[in-house]
This record gives structure tokens, sequence and C-alpha cells, in this order.
């Protein structure tokens, strides 16, 4: 089985969540039967949303010296913790000598799989993510539209991330935070989204407990979907049988 490395951090809750998924999602009769995974969390990175809305240092050299540490550590397969993150993996990617995960793209991919027939899909995210265009790209290369919010709803959106009662304040009562989010979800389905995403590693820990239900459509983690596909990459066995069929090759990062 290859050793995963993990850059998280990004935020800490966040890593931990997706830790949790990888192991939660392994068939393990004992120890020796989950994956190896390293971890390097450091919330030292520069705000991946606000570099990238022109207000913040460049979080890409803080990336690539996580990789580059795990790959020295012993790596074997890459993944950041983090959908925003993902705006910087190219340049992280070329940095390294181990493959790097394309998350939105296998999000993508694993969402159609279990989801057929989808034109339209909503994606609930991070201001950062929906202006790089990642899963957009994403879905558009397999034929799907992406809606996102409008303003004031993914302003609700980023409160319920970043704001003093959001995920990354550490809020133990996230209340508040899940009914502007599902308030921001609900908009996309009456703008016709056939199934909603959940693509900011925040979110996934806001609705960990699966009240993402409360929509009338299909709701996919992203969190959840590339967890079980890292497991799939690395050899380990999955505890139901996983949509993306038995290809194991990895997506790598692309370069544009």
């Amino acid at each position: 089985m290859k050793t995963i490395g993990v850059l998280g951090g990004m935020g800490p809750a966040a890593t931990v969540d997706f830790y949790r998924r990888i192991v939660e999602a392994t068939e393990a009769a004992r120890d020796q039967d989950h994956l190896h995974v390293l971890i390097d969390g450091d919330p030292a990175v520069p705000d991946r949303t606000a570099f990238l809305l022109g207000d913040g240092p460049d979080p890409a050299p803080a990336l690539i010296a996580m990789a580059r540490r795990l790959e020295g550590a012993g790596a074997e397969l890459l993944v950041m913790a983090c959908n925003t993150a993902s705006a910087f993996a190219p340049r992280v990617a070329a940095a390294v000598g181990v493959p790097l995960l394309d998350w939105p793209g296998e999000v993508a991919h694993g969402v159609l799989a279990r989801q057929r027939g989808i034109g339209r899909a909503g994606v609930l995210a991070t201001s950062g993510t929906i202006a790089s265009g990642l899963y957009q790209r994403a879905f558009g290369r397999h034929g799907v539209e992406v809606v996102v919010p409008d303003a004031r709803h993914q302003e609700l959106v980023m409160q319920a991330i970043y704001g003093p009662d959001g995920v990354k304040a550490g809020t133990t009562d996230l209340t508040a935070a899940r009914a502007r989010v599902l308030a921001g979800g609900q908009t996309l389905v009456d703008d016709g989204a056939q199934a909603l995403v959940l693509a900011c590693t925040e979110l996934s820990v806001l609705f960990a407990t699966g009240a993402a239900t409360a929509w009338p459509v299909p709701a996919f983690d992203a969190a959840q979907v590339v967890a079980e596909r890292v497991i799939e990459l690395a050899g380990g066995r999955l505890k139901r049988p996983h949509p993306h069929g038995t290809d194991k090759e990895i997506t790598r990062c692309p370069n544009d």
C-alpha cells in the first residue's frame, strides 16, 4: 500500500475531519489494515482565498514546503485537504516528484459517477475557489454547468466559514452557520441545480453529521469523495463498492 501525504492545517479542524473520513471509509479488521498516512498540519499557510482575491500573501511557497517535507518523509501520493488550495496545485505538483491528486477533477468525476445525468451542479465554496474557476473547469470537462450563489448568499457562506460563529473560529454551536449555508444551497436548487457539492473542507465539518439532507436534491461532500478515492489509489479497501470502478490510475494535477 502507498503512503499518503496530507497537506493540512487549512484549517486544523478540516484536516482532522478529512483524516477521520479516510479511517472510517477503510475496510479494516485490525490496525494493520489501515493506510499509512503522513499529515503536515501547518496552519501558518497564508489564507488561500485572501490571495486569490488580491488581499494577502502567496500561499504557494508554504504549500510547496509542506509537499517537499512529506515527500522527504516517504509520502508516495499527496493530497491537499483544502479545496481552495487546488488553485495552487500546478505549482506544488511541479515542485515534487510524487503525484498530487487533482482534487476538483476527482470530485467532479466522483459526483457524476454517483449521480448520472446531471446537467447543472451547484457549488458551495469559498469565494476564492469560485473566483479561481476550479469547479467550473472540472465539471465543464464533463459538459456540466456549475452555478454558484449570488453575492448576498455567497457572503452568508463565507460567514459560515470565516465568521465569528463560523467553523474556522472553533465555534461549538454551528447552528447559525449551518442555516446560512442551507439558505445558500437552496438558492442554487431554485436556480436549477440538480445536485449540490460542498466544496470547502470547513463545510465538510459543518455538515459532517449529514444535515445536508435538508436539501431536496442530492448533496455531495467533496472531502468524502476524495477521501474514498485516496483509499482506492493508495491500495486500501473501501467499506463499500466505489462508483469510480476499478481504475487505479492517479489523476495528476493538471498543468494549466
